[in-house]
């Protein structure tokens, strides 16, 4: 019986953990829509947006993904391409987002709470939230 109250506990622990890394902007809604991610990439994104260096052992706990770090971070960087930002890497050290990427995804994000904001009789086909046009760029699952 004492297992059993061991398990619950650190099954409660876990989602209190999980409610503060959303708390903290892992997970953002905004970056799913304007970067349009599936949730194991929004919350990567979030995760690099977050904290100033990600490794690979960070994405496989917090993240819970059975998948390679390696393999998030390219699907993460073949969605987020269109837009001009690059996730930097160091073997040994892990994955960042530059001051100016990240300065460039929260303008992104401003932007799309204002769209989403307006009214909708407001709001027009602005373009300034959708990445240049890419010749063989489809949507990446992960």
């Amino acid at each position: 019986m004492r297992q059993q109250d061991s398990n619950e506990e650190v099954d409660k622990l876990r989602l209190k953990v999980r409610d503060l890394e959303l708390a903290l902007g892992q997970s953002n809604d905004n970056l799913a829509v304007t970067f349009r991610l599936t949730p194991v990439l929004n919350n990567l994104m979030g995760l690099l947006l977050t904290l100033p260096t990600v490794t690979p052992e960070m994405i496989r706990q917090r993240l819970e993904i059975a998948a390679d770090a390696k393999v998030a971070i390219h699907r993460l960087r073949k969605h987020i391409e269109p837009w001009g930002i690059k996730i930097r890497s160091r073997r040994n050290l892990g994955y960042w987002l530059e001051d100016e990427d990240k300065a460039k995804i929260k303008t992104l994000l401003a932007n799309t709470l204002e769209k989403n904001a307006a009214p909708a009789a407001v709001q027009g086909n602005s373009d300034h939230d959708q990445p240049p046009a890419t010749a063989g760029v489809g949507n990446v699952c992960c």
